[in-house]
């Protein structure tokens, strides 16, 4: 609880942050994801480096940097263009290392899968302010995994008394992650209120939204578990310690990597059947 004001002046940032991108969207989001991408290179280097594992991450910093400015402003397909490139950059430095272990050189594979991989949705929801859909999307990414973050918190420092997954997080509890699925589905409620702020082409139903809300609730519950077996196996608390009481990028990122997927495939097959007019994604 004595961290609890620096969390909240924190959480409160990052937040602003968050609307900002949603606001301005284009170059400021890019820079954002660009730079938020490569400080989630370095935190899992840093965690392999932590158990004598030696990745090679230049290809990783120079996607990063570079592929949601190519997403832009250019075409989704050089995404993956350079997520190719990445990976015949780290297996011929692997030949050509002689100090590089196999090991060193799976990490570095593992790094390109997780985080960069679902990094690489946050683009493809589409950068341009003026689409009222796009700005939904990236909205209803963060709308389900924050909602569902802080409820299975409160609820489960409070009532929680069942323990969730001990082995991989001792603290997590079951009534705190039941709490996390209705906090999830409220999350949908806020993003269908949301849109008509953003002025979307078309109205998303509020049941579409709380169920895929409710589904990212769940996800990222998952993505969170995903990531605290990382750190437990290098015996670390946290990836980084960017935000003073919560951690680094990929603490703050972990559920969203696992919803942002699911948000975009979601709008993309409401599109597909009609109960949304077009989602302008890509740019």
């Amino acid at each position: 609880m004595k961290d609890l004001p620096i969390r909240a002046l924190v959480a409160a940032m990052l937040l602003g942050l968050l609307a900002l991108v949603l606001i301005f969207g284009g170059w400021i989001q890019a820079a954002v994801l660009g730079l938020f991408a490569l400080v989630a290179v370095i935190e899992m280097r840093d965690v392999f480096r932590a158990k004598d594992i030696h990745p090679f991450v230049i290809p990783h910093l120079i996607l990063g940097a570079g592929m949601f400015t190519a997403v832009y402003k250019l075409d989704h397909v050089w995404t993956a263009a350079a997520f190719m490139l990445a990976f015949f950059a780290i297996a011929i430095e692997r030949i050509l290392n002689k100090n590089r272990t196999n090991a060193d050189a799976a990490a570095s594979l593992a790094i390109l899968v997780y985080p960069l991989f679902p990094f690489s949705f946050f683009g493809f929801i589409g950068f341009d302010p003026k689409l009222g859909l796009s700005r939904l999307a990236l909205l209803t990414i963060f709308a389900g995994v924050i909602m569902a973050d802080n409820t299975a918190y409160m609820v489960g420092s409070l009532l929680g008394k069942r323990k969730l997954c001990p082995v991989i997080s001792p603290n997590k509890t079951v009534e705190g992650g039941v709490a996390g699925l209705v906090g999830g589905a409220l999350g949908g409620v806020i993003a269908y209120f949301a849109q008509f702020i953003f002025k979307a082409e078309s109205t998303v139903p509020l049941v579409w939204l709380v169920v895929i809300c409710f589904i990212g609730g769940l996800l990222g519950q998952f993505g969170d578990l995903f990531a605290s077996t990382f750190k437990r196996w290098a015996g670390v608390k946290d990836f980084g310690n960017i935000f003073p009481g919560h951690g680094g990028v990929m603490d703050r990122l972990d559920s969203a990597f696992f919803a942002a997927p699911l948000v975009f495939f979601a709008f993309l097959l409401l599109a597909r059947f009609g109960v949304i007019s077009v989602f302008p994604y890509f740019g």
